[in-house]
């Protein structure tokens, strides 16, 4: 019987890699429409996914103007479009099952349709004028301005929300990712309608923008649609920030109180560039970092219930440890000998070998639908490229043991820890220790 399960779960894999192999090898197309980037990938299945990406997140506006990009996509989604009115706009989208959304966060930001394949045609449309002919009215506006102001309110109330927004002001001042991407309520309540008039018409050029889309669409068709699109959309001047580095050399302590049962915790630390062969080999490094700290952590001492350690592959990159517990003394040295650990002995061929494995299950239950392969490559190309995303997996296995433990001792070198709890609980020695 155990021989049979297993032969149904290894059949099951390699259907699902099979799979996953025949709908991302030579499929992903780049098409230059009237100087407009189409990244286009055409499936069998009945569900399109259509996202138009704007580049730059929190560069594209100042710290006075914190959420000023998530707000506007959120009112150019929901408040109708020229040609069709609210009631209208919210009538056909139920009707055909498709739905239009936007957002924006640290690097880039989106509008997104979904809808089946035969509402193409007709959700398109209603697409295309969110995208030429949003309203951005004051109703709108401060509907969705006062359910922003809203949230951020609870984030505060939120120890988690709240600490990464600690954590990143602490490790990124000054620079572009101290920026709250939904906002303050005091840069919320500054915005006026005419401030998301103008950013909108800053943002939506060509150089700026790009669209991803994957479907069962015929090219041609979709080439004449972006290109009605694009028609009057300006070239633009946009020029990406440049990346920042985070030079983290020795451990840094920046706390707050707050009476709680737990206590809140998490490291920044250096992170190597994204799409390069170290940050292949870093994202390895921390997988298994992560189920280390699990052990460690929560199996062994039961110190915390979710513990965690993860590489952000953003376009600044940084490297990250994080742990709510009673007893921050105790979890935190854990982590810290645990990355002690690795920097002398490093990691075995075999705890390498198997977060291969695991990142390649990952990825290709990754590639289930449509919408996450549209965000997966739209993300890759906002970071340089999206032939990362195709080759992930090749890129991963490429990675030599050694270049997994070299990561480690390079980049972690300090970490800039920010806590929120109770605050007699804190022993500096133990979050100061060298690495």
């Amino acid at each position: 019987m155990k021989k049979i399960i297993i032969s149904i779960f290894s059949a099951a894999v390699l259907l699902i890699t099979s799979t996953g192999m025949a709908q991302t090898k030579n499929t992903v197309e780049e098409i230059m429409v009237d100087g407009f980037k189409v990244i286009y990938k055409p499936t069998n299945n009945q569900i399109v996914s259509v996202r138009l990406f704007i580049k730059g997140g929190t560069a594209n506006y100042n710290n006075e103007q914190e959420g000023i990009e998530n707000l506007l996509l959120d009112v150019v989604t929901n408040a109708g479009t020229s040609k069709y009115p609210k009631s209208e706009y919210n009538r056909l989208l139920d009707k055909m099952g498709s739905t239009i959304s936007g957002s924006s966060g640290l690097d880039f930001g989106n509008i997104a349709l979904t809808c089946v394949n035969r509402n193409f045609e007709a959700s398109w449309a209603i697409f295309d004028d969110v995208v030429n002919s949003p309203l951005i009215e004051d109703a709108e506006f401060k509907k969705q301005r006062d359910a922003m102001v809203s949230n951020v309110k609870q984030e505060k109330s939120d120890p988690d929300s709240y600490l990464t927004e600690m954590a990143m002001n602490d490790a990124f001042a000054n620079l572009n990712y101290d920026k709250n991407t939904n906002g303050s309520e005091e840069s919320l309540n500054k915005l006026t309608v005419d401030d998301l008039k103008s950013h909108f018409k800053k943002v939506m050029n060509k150089k700026q923008t790009f669209i991803v889309v994957v479907g069962k669409i015929d090219k041609n068709q979709l080439i004449e649609k972006v290109k009605k699109m694009v028609r009057n959309m300006p070239t633009g001047s946009y020029l990406p920030a440049k990346p920042t580095m985070l030079s983290i050399n020795k451990s840094t302590l920046n706390t707050e109180e707050r009476k709680m049962a737990t206590n809140y915790i998490r490291g920044v630390m250096n992170g190597a560039a994204y799409g390069t062969e170290e940050s292949y080999a870093m994202q390895l490094a921390f997988g298994i970092l992560q189920d280390r700290l699990f052990d460690e952590i929560r199996t062994n001492r039961s110190l915390s219930y979710a513990p965690a350690a993860f590489y952000q592959t953003n376009i600044n990159p940084c490297s990250n440890v994080y742990v709510s517990t009673t007893d921050p003394d105790q979890a935190v040295q854990v982590i810290i000998d645990e990355i002690k650990k690795i920097k002398t002995v490093g990691f075995s061929e075999q705890e390498i070998k198997n977060q291969k494995s695991s990142y390649v299950t990952t990825y290709y239950m990754g590639l289930e639908t449509n919408a996450a392969q549209s965000q997966g490559l739209g993300v890759a190309e906002v970071k340089g490229t999206y032939k990362n995303y195709i080759e992930f997996i090749s890129n991963i296995n490429k990675v030599p043991a050694k270049d997994v433990n070299a990561v480690v001792k390079k980049y972690l070198s300090g970490i800039r820890w920010s806590y929120l709890g109770d605050l007699t609980k804190v022993k500096s020695d133990t979050f100061l220790q060298k690495l």
